[in-house]
C-alpha cells in the first residue's frame, strides 16, 4: 500500500514538473511566434526598437557561435580524451578533473567579468566579437571535456585490450575508441554550444551593443545578439517595443529546443 502511494506521488510530480516546462517553453513561443515575418528576420531595428526587425542579432549570434565553436570544440574534445586514455590515475589528474566540473558550476557572470578584465582590456580586444567569442569558449570548454571524458571512460575496455591484441598501438587504439564513442562526442558538443548560445552576462560586458545599424566587418567589431537584445529592450525600451523581446525569445527557445531534439535524435538512433 505504501509503495502504490508512493509510486502515485512520484507520478505526480512528474506530471507537474512536464506540465510547468512545457508552459516554460510553449508561452514564449505563442507569445512570440506571431511576430515572424520576413521583416522580423531580414531587416534592422529602427524608431527605438519599435520597428524593423532583428537582423543584426540572427547574424551576430551566428557570428558568435561559429567562433566559439572553432575555439571550444577542438580543445574540449583534446582534454576529454586526455582526461579519458592518458591521464594516470594520479593526485593531478583527480585535481585536473575537479578544476574542470568547478569550473562548469561558476556562474556565467564570473566568465564575463573576467572577459572584461582579460580580453577587452588587458588584450586590447575592447568590447568585440572576438572578447565574446573568446570568454564563451572558455566557459564551454570544460563542458565539453568534461562530457566527452565521461562518454569515451564509458566505452567497454574490451575494445582497448581488443586493438592492442591485435598490434594496434595507443594512437590507434584511441581512434577506435573515439569512433566508438562519437555519438557521444557528437551530443556533448551540441549541448555545450546549446548552453552557450543561450548566455547573455559574459556577452553583455565583452562584446555587444543594444542598438547596431550596420554589421560587424571585423574581429574587433561589436555585435548584437538575441540574448543580449531581449534583455536590451526589455530594460531599456518603452512597452511598444516589448514584441520584438517576445518575438526574438521564441526564435531563441525554437533553436535551443532544435538543439536539444537533434541530440535526443541521434542518441535514439545510436541505441
Amino acid at each position: 500500500m505504501a509503495d502504490r502511494i508512493a509510486s502515485s506521488l512520484l507520478k505526480l510530480l512528474t506530471y507537474i514538473v512536464f506540465v510547468i516546462s512545457t508552459a516554460v517553453i510553449l508561452f514564449p513561443v505563442f507569445k512570440g511566434i506571431r511576430y515572424f515575418n520576413p521583416t522580423f528576420f531580414t531587416e534592422f531595428p529602427s524608431q527605438g526598437m519599435t520597428q524593423g526587425g532583428i537582423f543584426p542579432a540572427i547574424v551576430g549570434s551566428l557570428l558568435l557561435m561559429s567562433l566559439v565553436a572553432v575555439f571550444s570544440v577542438p580543445v574540449g574534445v583534446l582534454i576529454g580524451v586526455f582526461l579519458s586514455e592518458y591521464a594516470k590515475p594520479t593526485w593531478l589528474s583527480a585535481l585536473l578533473r575537479t578544476t574542470i566540473t568547478t569550473m562548469t558550476s561558476i556562474p556565467s557572470i564570473v566568465y564575463g567579468l573576467f572577459g572584461l578584465a582579460f580580453f577587452c582590456i588587458t588584450m586590447g580586444f575592447g568590447t568585440s566579437l572576438l572578447s565574446a567569442s573568446f570568454t564563451l569558449s572558455i566557459m564551454t570548454v570544460p563542458f565539453v571535456g568534461g562530457s566527452v571524458s565521461n562518454f569515451l571512460m564509458a566505452v567497454s575496455n574490451d575494445l582497448r585490450e581488443a586493438a592492442m591484441a591485435i598490434g594496434a598501438d595507443k594512437r590507434e587504439t584511441v581512434f577506435m575508441v573515439i569512433r566508438a564513442a562519437k555519438t557521444g562526442i557528437l551530443s556533448s558538443t551540441l549541448l555545450g554550444l546549446g548552453r552557450a548560445f543561450g548566455e547573455t552576462a559574459p556577452i553583455l560586458v565583452t562584446g555587444a551593443v543594444f542598438y547596431a545599424t550596420n554589421l560587424p566587418r571585423r574581429l574587433t567589431d561589436p555585435i548584437m545578439t538575441l540574448p543580449t537584445h531581449i534583455y536590451a529592450v526589455v530594460t531599456n525600451f518603452p512597452e511598444d517595443a516589448y514584441w520584438m523581446a517576445y518575438g526574438s525569445a521564441a526564435l531563441m527557445v525554437i533553436i535551443i529546443v532544435a538543439i536539444y531534439s537533434i541530440v535526443q535524435w541521434i542518441r535514439r538512433r545510436s541505441s
